[in-house]
């Protein structure tokens, strides 16, 4: 009986892969967590299996059919794909529709706030954070733009996570950036508009999410530092 001929489509760039990959991947992670040292070289071969099942989209069983110097290679390409360090894309296309960063960043609503600081430090929900980052654009002339007025919608949100990866990493590493600077000025912002039972409940949800503001700047500097990269890959003995 002839082997099964398996074509793999290897991401070469962060563009290939999808948020929703990523996302699949960083939850096998999670699950499989271990702090025993006897288990740890197993679970990294799982890993880089399922690493390749779900970014080159192909099933675990094919996955362990492909030749070990094939497999490495896949390895190496996309760990090389990962030292990417995109800078800000403002304007990407997904199913065809033109989606914009919010042009002016201090004109951010309370709603907006609060919505991207809820989501944008947990891989699960980073396509509700992303919903919030980017919208339709409306008008454009030249380098301008502006984009639809935020409404949460959860077709909308699903819709994100087919988003490019690289999309959503330079959104979060501009956003992380910005440091102290944007973190300050929002909430001194939005104590100027808003009223006093308004704070309270901004004030509430915050801390409902750890420990507000000062959280969220060490959560996104966490981010920062490694959502550049996967684990690190482990080359299969010969």
């Amino acid at each position: 009986m002839a082997l099964k001929q398996i074509e793999l489509e290897v991401p070469t760039t962060l563009s290939d892969i999808k948020l929703w990959q990523y996302q699949k991947y960083m939850k096998v992670i999670e699950q499989n967590k271990t702090e025993d040292a006897e288990e740890k070289d197993q679970i990294n071969d799982f890993l880089n299996m399922k690493l390749v099942e779900i970014f080159c989209n192909v099933s675990l069983r094919d996955v362990s059919r492909i030749p070990l110097k094939e497999y490495e290679k896949v390895l190496s390409i996309l760990n090389k794909a990962f030292e990417e360090k995109p800078k800000l894309i403002q304007r990407f296309n997904l199913l065809d529709v033109d989606m914009g960063f919010i042009p002016k960043l201090d004109d951010i609503t309370l709603g907006e706030y609060v919505d991207i600081e809820s989501n944008l430090t947990n891989w699960e929900k980073m396509h509700k954070a992303m919903a919030v980052l980017y919208r339709p654009v409306n008008f454009k002339s030249k380098d301008k733009y502006t984009i639809s007025p935020y409404k949460v919608n959860e077709e909308i949100q699903e819709l994100m996570k087919d988003m490019p990866l690289d999309v959503v990493i330079s959104s979060m590493v501009f956003f992380y950036s910005l440091g102290k600077e944007l973190l300050e000025v929002i909430p001194r912002y939005l104590a100027q508009q808003l009223k006093k039972e308004d704070m309270q409940m901004l004030d509430n949800h915050l801390q409902k999410n750890g420990t507000g503001i000062n959280q969220f700047m060490h959560s996104l500097r966490e981010m920062s530092e490694t959502s550049m990269q996967l684990p690190s890959f482990h080359s299969t003995n010969v």
